[in-house]
């Protein structure tokens, strides 16, 4: 039977987290030996090697991915069993930036949850374009951010797909004998790529039938019927509706979105941290 002690698996979240053990042991305020040595000793215990070398740092090995989720799982239990017999609520405020897309949909089943369970945690929430957010980020005047992970260039804490599906006003049709009028974003999105290499990978002949800076702006000409555009079904307008995955259709268009930590955040931070990771059944569905 295994004998996980928290305090192994911190320092394991951590150096998995930074991506080297010199940057793990100054967030932990522990030697690099020592954060070394328990990286050892949970290794020992569970058999296995859960980190690998890279030219970037430490990589996790496929062991080391699914011992991750268990270990989020297991600190977080730790933490709350100690904040429920202790009577402990955290008292923080957090800023948190997301990009516009994402707070508009997933982002309020979490954060509704996180604020049942620690109605003392203040939440400032900034939404801004992706680049504008990592920016903010970069200037350390975010605690944490959700955006697309090409604009950091640092390792997020965790990092899931999303697909922008093509939706279109429920009565709009598409004219075969035309190009497809396509709502883009503007050019310096980062989700701009994506959407042109969807369109081209299938040889669709289409236009710019407009283009839109911020998520009510594509809202606004999708339910106008200026044209189709990329969008996460959660943030769906009302009255339209998702093409079908046709041949003849564009197919849908993958991004990855990151959650990005500090390196010294307090701790109402780095619980809602374990709490977004604990829920990423949520981001994906």
């Amino acid at each position: 039977m295994l004998d996980l002690d928290s305090y192994l698996l911190r320092a394991f979240l951590t150096v998995a987290e930074i991506g080297t053990v010199n940057g793990a042991a100054v967030t932990l305020n522990r030697t690099q030996a020592a954060v070394s040595m328990q990286i050892r000793k949970l290794e020992e215990l569970v058999g296995v090697t859960l980190f690998s070398r890279s030219s970037k740092g430490l990589e996790l090995t496929s062991h080391g991915q699914i011992m991750l989720a268990y270990a989020r799982e297991m600190v977080a239990l730790s933490d709350e069993v100690e904040k429920r017999l202790t009577g402990k609520m955290i008292e923080d405020r957090i800023r948190l930036g997301v990009v516009e897309d994402f707070a508009a949909g997933h982002l309020i089943d979490i954060l509704r949850d996180f604020r049942a369970q620690n109605p003392k945690v203040e939440i400032d929430i900034i939404v801004e374009p992706n680049r504008r957010l990592a920016e903010l980020f970069e200037d350390r005047k975010l605690d944490l951010v959700v955006c697309d992970i090409t604009c950091l260039s640092r390792k997020p804490t965790l990092i899931w797909t999303e697909y922008l599906m093509w939706t279109v006003r429920s009565d709009f049709v598409a004219d075969a004998e035309k190009p497809l009028p396509i709502i883009m974003f503007e050019e310096e999105c980062p989700w701009t790529l994506p959407t042109i290499a969807a369109l081209s990978q299938r040889n669709v002949k289409w236009k710019t039938a407009c283009v839109a800076s911020t998520l009510v702006a594509m809202a606004t000409a999708v339910r106008v019927g200026i044209g189709i555009a990329p969008m996460m079904v959660t943030t769906k307008p009302e009255g339209c509706r998702t093409l079908d995955r046709s041949a003849d259709l564009p197919g849908p268009v993958r991004i990855e979105i990151g959650l990005y930590a500090q390196s010294e955040t307090a701790e109402g931070a780095r619980y809602l941290v374990d709490f977004i990771s604990r829920h990423t059944a949520i981001l994906s569905s």
